[in-house]
């Protein structure tokens, strides 16, 4: 179904209910007072009728007619002033079938403004994980916390479009899904992502995602480190890191890693110790050296034995002569 033999999309505006005119100092000033206070605004005769319409209801700028003097479309004047009045202003979408809206964006902020675009073809869209759906008297009520609008949908044609952007769904795939004026279809999903209700799900074309951070060892307090998957742990230099299994350790220079299951590993070179002739080196770490307990080589020549009875002390010598 096409736009141009179906029902057309209103855009309608109106105050929030809470809004009063009033009269300014002069004849070219209006007060606007909301739940924010008081605003001033610069006015002729155009924007004020516009104005004092939009406080019974929602209106088309279309409608307001010219402004006075110029000959141009009484929007263009409007649409500068309305923008200040963000705040205070209610956006509503209609179909041209008099059965009414379909749904209406108000604020809830002083800093709500309605940023209305074109509807990207080519991207998905759902609706805001977190948003609360209440019937109330006057529609299904949407609200996201934090959002600066609470939209109200008035008919089931927009309850349908709200349904299908329950999950991830391109605007065209909605238009084929449902019976409604393809122009219908994306201006309701354009008012739900322009009152935050629906976020885009797809990155814009062009935009590069960043990757994931880095990922960090668990080491001693204070001393995080970073490392490619697969990659070697380069800790802080006099902390010793237990390494996660599958994740080699560089070792200090001279001094081999415990090598893998079957791989040959050069022994290190030999030690020399400056010792005395006949003592061991093996001894323990720190341990007292015993020259008693050193036994002399097994292929030395046995001792020499002294004297009659085998005693290994010195000869007897014979006593002198004293004659």
């Amino acid at each position: 179904m096409s736009d141009t033999d179906e029902h057309q999309v209103v855009h309608l505006w109106s105050l929030d209910e809470d809004v009063v005119l009033v009269g300014g100092d002069d004849d070219f000033e209006t007060v606007l007072s909301g739940r924010w206070g008081a605003q001033r605004l610069k006015t002729d005769g155009l924007v004020r009728e516009a104005l004092r319409r939009m406080q019974l209801g929602p209106v088309r700028l279309t409608n307001v007619g010219q402004a006075p003097g110029t000959g141009a479309p009484g929007c263009l004047i409007l649409l500068p002033v309305l923008r200040e009045v963000a705040h205070l202003v209610v956006r509503t979408i209609a179909m041209d079938d008099l059965l009414g809206p379909l749904l209406s964006a108000h604020p809830l902020s002083r800093d709500a403004v309605f940023r209305l675009g074109a509807v990207p073809a080519d991207r998905r869209f759902r609706l805001v994980v977190g948003t609360s759906l209440v019937l109330r008297a006057d529609g299904l009520v949407m609200e996201v916390r934090d959002s600066a609008y609470r939209v109200v949908v008035h008919r089931p044609e927009a309850v349908w479009i709200v349904g299908m952007l329950t999950r991830p769904c391109r605007a065209e795939e909605a238009v084929a899904a449902l019976p409604l004026p393809a122009g219908v279809t994306r201006g309701v999903i354009g008012y739900l992502l322009a009152a935050g209700m629906a976020v885009p799900v797809d990155p814009s074309p062009g935009v590069t995602v960043d990757p994931p951070p880095a990922v960090t060892v668990d080491l001693p307090p204070g001393v995080p480190v970073d490392f490619a998957p697969g990659g070697t742990v380069d800790p802080s230099p006099g902390v010793t890191v237990d390494p996660a299994p599958g994740f080699p350790v560089d070792p200090s220079p001279g001094f081999p890693a415990d090598p893998s299951p079957g791989v040959p590993v050069a022994p290190l070179p030999g030690a020399t110790v400056d010792s005395p002739p006949g003592i061991p080196v093996d001894l323990p770490p720190g341990g007292p050296v015993d020259p008693l307990r050193v036994l002399p080589p097994p292929d030395a020549p046995a001792p020499p034995r002294y004297g009659p009875s085998g005693s290994s002390g010195p000869p007897a010598l014979p006593a002198p002569d004293v004659s």
